[in-house]
């Protein structure tokens, strides 16, 4: 009796009102949405590239003698004649939007040097046209470089989209609009969808792929790192594995998030035209 008095009389009550958990709820949701997103597209492990040792002893001709080391992960490719000439290494090899990367710690790199693993750059820039001074990058087909521009540019567009929705979203919320509020909304829709593009490209980017090496190639394909460049392994290809990774499977979680998190902000824009935030803390 003496509480409900106190409350009567302007005393303190505690009570928090229901909005301001859903509010909590669209905020802890968002923070985790925009981490994953952001996670996905940062990272370098979208796909990665594997060697089958099976098949490579099935393709493997008398021309040529294949040797394992590290364990079996990476194979060293030499003439199978007195001169035992170096022709590549097949190593694997891990990917994003815009990097690729030799899977080796730079202790591994230092160990096959011994063995005349030619020095290389361990990760390539797509963004800072490295694969054009690369000596030996994988030539693709015109539509393959259509396909690799068009995920990175969805990519970009996917983070200004984000960091643009940050700032909207806090506007909205600590200044009690209504509209900047909906609009974030739709903004995290947008990005939902643009990291949807680069998603289904990158998941489908390999399915046409034919490597198309030429007695002057001096190109290093995806998985082969060689002294001499493409040249030799082109009968050897067929032993290559591609399988998508972690930082594919964070995307996609990402965008079920945004589209969730999208839905939310519009339930709350609904819910702040009856219940300004001001009304749900006091």
């Amino acid at each position: 009796m003496e509480g409900t008095e106190a409350d009567e009389e302007g005393g303190w009550n505690c009570s928090v009102h229901p909005s301001v958990f859903f509010l909590l709820g669209t905020l802890l949701l968002t923070t985790c949405a925009t981490g994953m997103l952001c996670g996905a597209i940062m990272t370098d492990h979208w796909e990665e590239v594997t060697w089958d040792r099976y098949a490579l002893e099935q393709l493997t001709n008398s021309s040529v003698r294949i040797g394992w080391y590290l364990d079996g992960t990476v194979a060293k490719v030499t003439t199978n004649d007195a001169k035992d000439k170096i022709i590549a290494f097949l190593v694997p090899m891990h990917g994003g939007i815009w990097t690729l990367c030799v899977s080796l710690s730079n202790e591994e790199i230092e160990l096959l040097g011994n063995i005349g693993f030619p020095p290389v750059i361990q990760c390539v820039n797509y963004l800072s046209g490295g694969l054009d001074g690369m000596r030996g990058y994988e030539p693709r087909a015109d539509w393959q470089h259509r396909m690799q521009n068009l995920s990175i540019s969805c990519a970009l567009v996917c983070l200004i989209v984000l960091g643009s929705a940050a700032l909207v979203g806090a506007f909205g919320v600590f200044q009690h609009q209504i509209s900047a509020v909906l609009v974030t909304g739709v903004m995290y829709l947008l990005a939902a969808s643009f990291a949807l593009f680069s998603l289904t490209i990158i998941h489908f980017k390999r399915l046409q792929n034919k490597p198309r090496l030429d007695a002057e190639s001096e190109g290093m394909v995806d998985g082969v790192v060689s002294p001499i460049g493409g040249k030799g392994v082109a009968d050897l290809l067929e032993a290559r594995i591609f399988t998508t990774s972690w930082s594919l499977d964070l995307g996609w979680g990402g965008v079920m998030l945004c589209v969730m998190t999208s839905v939310l902000w519009i339930l709350l824009s609904k819910i702040m035209r009856f219940n300004p935030i001001s009304s749900m803390i006091n």
